[in-house]
């Protein structure tokens, strides 16, 4: 198979970077793995062929280095920029103790941040566009009003803590998940809880529990609108890492 057709298995252009190529595999595995269709056994064996492909495309990419003409490398990072951002509503929610209301506010920002709020979820690169400064500003406000017990900081430690690890492999990958949303309490058993499911948002929640809306933002289009509760941290890291 030639290099062009292991891109359009992946569906991105060829020459793509490296971090495109792993993010195009962990979305596509994640929409294809057979675990999604055990209701449907044709549907599954489909999957399991199209994973197939997948997993090969992945394996040539991952180490095919495209020949170049000339390279350029230029930095994103030589102007410092600047992050507005308004957290007033949300400190003033905070304070108040409204758990539920500052849960809310918070995927909103990052909505904001995005410029995505129309749309109400993120695309991978909008995600990865959130500044660490302005996260950071979020952050302490949760950690501060929480006593050390919610924030993005809380849950990063606890994502380390726990050993899990953000991995193109989608199998280490979802033990990482699964590990990490038992003990917040985002899964129940063998359930992830969902966006249209009660919460418990009472103070004593378990640490690091909160904030939690904002997770299904960074599910993408599909998970948002259909409720698709597979696979729920995808993005997770281009959050809690960046603190």
């Amino acid at each position: 198979m030639k290099p062009d057709s292991h891109y359009q298995v992946l569906e991105i252009e060829a020459g793509a970077s490296q971090a495109d190529i792993r993010q195009a595999y962990k979305d596509l595995a994640k929409v294809w793995h057979p675990d999604r269709f055990c209701s449907d056994a044709i549907l599954q064996q489909k999957a399991q062929e199209k994973l197939k492909h997948i997993n090969a495309a992945y394996e040539f990419l991952k180490s095919y280095q495209p020949q170049v003409t000339q390279t350029k490398i230029e930095s994103n990072w030589e102007q410092p920029i600047e992050i507005l951002i308004n957290c007033e509503k949300l400190e003033k929610l905070l304070e108040l103790g409204k758990w539920k209301e500052s849960d809310h506010e918070t995927k909103r920002l990052l909505l904001e941040l995005a410029g995505r709020e129309q749309e109400g979820w993120l695309l991978s690169e909008d995600a990865k566009s959130i500044s660490p400064q302005a996260l950071l500003a979020i952050d302490r406000l949760w950690v501060e009003y929480s006593n050390g017990r919610f924030g993005f900081s809380v849950q990063s430690k606890i994502w380390q803590t726990l050993g899990c690890k953000s991995s193109d492999n989608i199998h280490t990958q979802t033990i990482s998940e699964n590990t990490f949303g038992k003990y917040v309490k985002w899964r129940i058993g063998s359930r992830w809880i969902s966006q249209w499911d009660s919460f418990n948002y009472d103070s004593q929640s378990s640490q690091g529990s909160l904030p939690r809306e904002y997770i299904f933002a960074l599910n993408g289009c599909w998970s948002f609108t259909q409720g698709w509760t597979g696979y729920f941290l995808l993005n997770f890291d281009e959050i809690i890492l960046k603190l």
